[in-house]
């Protein structure tokens, strides 16, 4: 029983936000066809795996030292009074410990790595413990302060690869991010109802009707830059590579989320139960699957459809 309450003061049900260190391998080919796409070559993901790794550690660290900030607040909290610390089942000592022994792992493996991934991960720590102090107290300042969180994550991971970032991978990141964040502020609001401000002062200044045009907005933007993106980067190549098809796939995993949010489910202020809705897993795969077939096997796959048609046609003549 120990054991598991300090895994759940880990929280591992948030480190799905830190897969975002193998984003840029996903999108680092613009060229038709290369021989070995990084996103199939195993030697580089070592090293992703690692930052992810690093990542999971660190970012478990700082939701420790939030709780431990947050002790007093959580326990007066319907749903956060059951976490280890408030509940009493874990210490606040071993607690600080675990904290500390994350921390020195999780940059043991960042100084294994790189410089620049070991600077990602201090400007993290140096923003979480920010948005703890007093940026989460000032409405929208709050969510784009978490959303800064994914972006550092996002870039990490093309620094493990040496990739370049692009500001297409920024502003992606930076609208997907606002979508959790708005929503779950949304989320929030509808399950606290008149006692949203008692437990997270911000909500004085929330309403329902500015958290709707910030999901609102960011989900427009977000598939209007990934549309741009698409564009932009494999418009001269589109024979080779229709990556614009995966676009109303993506829109339609989004507004699938922004469904929801509007309609009360706890999915907004959990969002790795995300993946246990039917209609955003099966989108999932869609798109996984579409972009690979769109990014690295668009032409073979016609080649063999062809292949085939011409097979039966001889056939049947």
């Amino acid at each position: 029983m120990g054991f598991y309450q300090y895994l759940r003061l880990m929280r591992p049900a948030q480190w799905y936000k830190n897969a975002l260190v193998f984003l840029a391998i996903i999108f680092a080919e613009v060229e038709p066809y290369p021989a070995i796409p990084k996103v199939l070559n195993w030697i580089h993901y070592p090293p992703l795996i690692l930052g992810f790794l690093a990542f999971c550690a660190v970012s478990s660290a700082t939701y420790i030292l939030n709780d431990i900030q947050d002790l007093e607040a959580d326990a007066a909290h319907p749903e956060k009074r059951k976490r280890p610390l408030p509940s009493g089942t874990a210490s606040r000592k071993n607690a600080v410990i675990l904290a500390i022994i994350l921390l020195v792992c999780g940059f043991s493996l960042a100084i294994f790595l790189n410089a620049l991934f070991v600077m990602a991960i201090i400007f993290y720590i140096i923003t979480t413990q920010l948005y703890n102090a007093k940026l989460r107290k000032w409405a929208v300042v709050d969510v784009v302060t978490i959303a800064v969180g994914f972006i550092i994550r996002a870039i990490s991971g093309a620094f493990l690869i040496n990739e370049p970032f692009t500001s297409w991978l920024v502003i992606g990141v930076f609208f997907f991010a606002l979508i959790l964040g708005f929503g779950k502020r949304k989320n929030e609001l509808q399950y606290l109802g008149e006692d949203a401000a008692i437990h997270k002062p911000v909500f004085n200044e929330y309403t329902e009707g500015i958290l709707d045009q910030g999901i609102t907005m960011s989900a427009t933007w977000f598939v209007f830059f990934y549309t741009l993106y698409c564009f932009n980067k494999y418009g001269a190549v589109m024979d080779q590579q229709p990556i614009m098809l995966t676009v109303p796939i993506v829109a339609g995993i989004v507004l699938r989320y922004v469904y929801l949010i509007q309609s009360g489910s706890p999915v907004a202020r959990k969002p790795h139960l995300a993946f246990k809705d039917y209609g955003i897993l099966i989108g999932g795969i869609i798109f996984l699957v579409t972009l690979l077939w769109t990014l690295f096997f668009w032409q073979p796959v016609l080649d063999a459809f062809w292949a085939v048609v011409n097979f039966l046609s001889s056939l049947f003549p």
